[in-house]
């Protein structure tokens, strides 16, 4: 590609997003300039706004939800809800300096199918700062040894989780922002969904510090497994980009247009004339998209390139496998979402005294601790009859005559 004269090349900068002096820069710089923008879109908005409107005004609300689709941009909303909790309670910290903010980390995925609440108050207690995490001692058995049942007595977790509690009770943080939170309902089958959810609401009313659970569609089988649950707990839904909702996608190009025009190159690419591209394989998602656009500016940086054509970024596009993957796993939980007719006629049964009220929760998973009782197929010796009740009386077997 011919050079541009030096007086275009700079009207050309002046256009763009990025600071001019980044193109005399490496290029982890400029990487990492790009790495580090972010657009506040306005599906991002409209969940943010949600989420920190309940974080400040949790009323008898325990327990939050935000969930969406794997790349649409919950970290991103996970690190902004923390720097948003600390300008607002910067007058406070100044004058209380034993005040903590927040609590923030992220729920671990376990390594052999059963959530590690150990790891978890451990991890909890370090975001503190707190010392001696491992030579806690719980008072209440240590002095009612008496008066305590053996089961809380020899819970291993007992003592890091009044820690926990403690700590959070004096600290103050405004909330306990968990990010990844779906790995919390990974269990065996010895252990139900709902004593997961339960140990989640008794944190956050014996410590007096509302939750945020932040995660995928997974974090559906939390949000409706009691009345109760469901009557103390706030749902935000952080959707992607729809195809079939036009002002969907002019917001999706506005922010693609807002990528192009920041990334850190010495001639702009051309990414709007490709936003169909761009929309089939990120499935809307805009932390997808982001992820995309940074790996390629990396990789062509690296080769020196100083600017980047639609193949180089077909080169480093998730394959068409992989977003139909992702698009079926969005859908299921968009279509769990939906109020259809069949939830209305169903909800207004019940309200008739009509419907069925047994429970059509699937959520409940059965304890399998207890195996099924299994059929007995063992065969007796040969030449021997296999116990059986005989017909008396002259009554006919069927298919034979009786002697």
């Amino acid at each position: 590609m011919a050079q541009k004269p030096k007086d275009e090349l700079r009207d050309h900068q002046q256009k763009n997003g990025f600071p001019e002096v980044l193109l005399e820069k490496s290029f982890e710089e400029r990487v990492n300039y790009f790495k580090g923008y972010t657009i506040a879109h306005p599906l991002l908005i409209n969940a943010y706004s949600k989420v920190i409107d309940n974080i400040f005004n949790p009323s008898n609300r325990t327990v939050q939800f935000l969930y969406g689709p794997s790349g649409v941009g919950k970290t991103t909303i996970f690190n902004k809800i923390q720097r948003t909790i600390i300008e607002r309670l910067l007058p406070v910290l100044e004058e209380d300096k034993g005040r903590i903010p927040y609590a923030a980390l992220e729920a671990v995925a376990s390594d052999n199918g059963n959530f590690d609440w150990k790891d978890f108050y451990i991890r909890l207690l370090e975001e503190f700062k707190e010392v001696g995490i491992e030579q806690k001692i719980d008072y209440e058995v240590k002095f009612n040894q008496n008066k305590i049942t053996n089961v809380r007595e020899q819970d291993p977790n007992r003592r890091l989780r009044k820690a926990v509690e403690v700590t959070l009770r004096h600290r103050r943080p405004v909330t306990l922002i968990i990010d990844e939170a779906q790995h919390m309902m990974k269990m065996t089958s010895g252990r139900r969904l709902r004593n997961q959810m339960d140990s989640i609401k008794s944190l956050a009313s014996l410590s007096n510090t509302p939750i945020v659970l932040i995660g995928t569609y997974e974090l559906l089988q939390f949000t409706n497994l009691s009345g109760q649950l469901s009557r103390r707990s706030d749902d935000v839904h952080f959707q992607r980009y729809q195809m079939e909702n036009k002002q969907h996608m002019n917001w999706f190009e506005n922010t693609l247009y807002m990528f192009q025009k920041h990334m850190p190159l010495e001639f702009e690419p051309d990414l709007i004339s490709h936003t169909d591209f761009f929309y089939e394989r990120s499935i809307g998602c805009i932390g997808t998209l982001k992820d995309w656009l940074t790996k390629t500016l990396e990789m062509n940086l690296m080769k020196g390139k100083n600017t980047i054509e639609v193949d180089d970024f077909k080169e480093y596009a998730l394959s068409l496998n992989q977003c139909i993957k992702m698009i079926r796993e969005a859908r299921e939980g968009e279509i769990s979402l939906e109020e259809s007719d069949e939830k209305k006629k169903t909800l207004y049964s019940l309200l008739m005294g009509k419907g069925n009220f047994e429970s059509s929760d699937n959520n409940e998973e059965v304890d399998q601790t207890i195996s099924p009782v299994k059929k007995n197929n063992k065969k007796g010796k040969p030449g021997k009859r296999n116990p059986k009740r005989d017909t008396v009386g002259g009554a006919k077997e069927s298919g034979s005559d009786a002697v």
